[in-house]
């Protein structure tokens, strides 16, 4: 949530942002008049990459503010897809009971969207957490509405108790921050410990390093805008290039200036963010930062990043990895053939 008391109307968050024209004067303006409840067009030009938050200086959540008058305005987007949305992902009785362990994984429900990046030795000891009892409901803070993610967050966390599991290691880096980055937001207490996907690649590679192979490799990585909920645990990602003898490169859109993929289709057909920005140029600066630098490969942590982003990646002679990919060739893996170039 907005932390009012905190911000200073500084406008760093909205001048920093790379789709919205604001300098630091306009920024603070239009920030305080929309925390005065002052209907704000530019809302419409926002692409809720939640940038802002991390931006921020005194951590006052500016994106809290502009998601919460999102949904007042009430048509962000088509307000009929939106339920339609909510209709598909809402989970219905308990999850299907399972033997409790001291440590399982979620898989949310991107086991469809990358079924070859959670198979391997790295994962066969982990019990699995699928389906939409599993769902973070994230994706609506990406379609201007905070309530339906606010108003299943307690489900979920009930639904992730019952496996048992003192810690959950999570696939999908919306439902990290959700867990890590929002439910503190709201009060909610956590029965178990969430684990990110990097901590516990990195976890891995540390307990098998005898079997790591270095690459010697230099990637780009692709930085998920979930990760902005989350950023203390950036050390992770650079620990698991490290053990693996990857370099990533330092170029101009990553980390705290990371470009949002621009994701926009969310299935084969579904135009899910009919925004009407054109990403496309920010999607080629970000390749073209890639190869300036010297990559070789785009590195991806969430699915929808390597989905809206490695068709152009391959056309610029880059390879395609999603971060637990890339950790399977340094343990000496082959790749299953069913995963995309």
């Amino acid at each position: 949530m907005f932390h009012e008391e905190k911000c200073d109307y500084c406008g760093i968050c909205l001048a920093k942002c790379h789709y919205l024209a604001f300098d630091e004067e306009e920024g603070g303006e239009a920030l305080r008049r929309l925390a005065a409840g002052e209907k704000s067009p530019w809302l419409y030009d926002c692409v809720t990459c939640i940038a802002c938050n991390e931006y921020c200086p005194k951590g006052a959540r500016p994106f809290d503010l502009i998601l919460k008058r999102m949904e007042e305005l009430g048509d962000f987007t088509d307000p009929a897809l939106r339920a339609q949305m909510a209709d598909r992902f809402k989970a219905e009785g308990e999850p299907r009971p399972m033997e409790p362990k001291e440590r399982v994984m979620s898989l949310c429900v991107m086991e469809g969207s990358m079924p070859w990046a959670i198979q391997g030795s790295i994962f066969s000891a982990l019990p699995l957490l699928k389906g939409r009892h599993y769902f973070c409901n994230v994706l609506f803070a990406h379609m201007g509405d905070e309530s339906i993610m606010r108003d299943r967050l307690q489900a979920l966390v009930d639904n992730l108790a019952r496996s048992g599991a003192k810690e959950i290691v999570f696939v999908h880096e919306d439902c990290y921050a959700l867990l890590m980055g929002i439910a503190p937001e709201y009060g909610i207490k956590l029965p178990f410990r969430p684990v990110s996907m990097p901590e516990y690649l990195a976890g891995y590679l540390n307990e098998h390093r005898d079997r790591v192979i270095k690459l010697n490799m230099k990637v780009a990585y692709q930085r998920p805008c979930a990760s902005r909920y989350t950023p203390e645990k950036e050390h992770y990602v650079d620990e698991v290039f490290s053990l693996i003898g990857v370099e990533r490169v330092p170029r101009e859109y990553d980390r705290e200036n990371a470009l949002c993929c621009g994701v926009e289709v969310a299935g084969p057909n579904l135009k899910l963010f009919p925004r009407g920005k054109n990403f496309e140029p920010f999607r080629e600066r970000n390749i073209a930062d890639a190869k300036k630098q010297g990559a070789q490969a785009m590195v991806y942590l969430c699915p929808m990043c390597f989905r809206t982003l490695g068709k152009k990646a391959k056309e610029a002679g880059l390879a395609n990895y999603m971060i637990s990919d890339i950790c399977r060739l340094a343990l000496g893996e082959e790749l299953p053939e069913d995963k995309p170039a």
